[in-house]
């Protein structure tokens, strides 16, 4: 199943471990697992499924909450992996400050 931006996904939570968060996040009632990390060399991202029409662009990756708390970036789209893997310091450092405030993120082409 390919899939074309932009999309939506339901963050179920979202815990601080070394060096980063992980969680899970529920798409198309399929459950995968998040990983973000803070890096300010090169921001990417990478989900465990193919997305049509999107070959290394920048995209648009917004997590926000019902309070209307968000934070969004534009990262490097770099394919697939195992889980949803962002590494951005601009979400990261958000997600820190306001933890348990996300419950969905959307990706988008920029």
């Amino acid at each position: 199943m390919e899939l074309k931006l932009p999309f939506k996904l339901k963050v179920k939570y979202l815990n601080a471990n070394e060096g980063g968060f992980e969680g899970k996040a529920v798409f198309h009632e399929k459950e995968y697992s998040i990983n973000i990390h803070a890096h300010t060399n090169e921001k990417t991202i990478k989900v465990p499924f193919p997305v049509m029409g999107v070959t290394d662009d920048e995209i648009l990756v917004r997590v926000s909450g019902p309070s209307g708390v968000y934070v969004q970036d534009h990262v490097k789209f770099k394919g697939e992996s195992k889980w949803i893997e962002i590494d951005s310091d601009t979400i990261f450092s958000e997600i820190e400050n306001n933890q348990n405030k996300f419950d969905t993120m959307e990706i988008f082409v920029k």
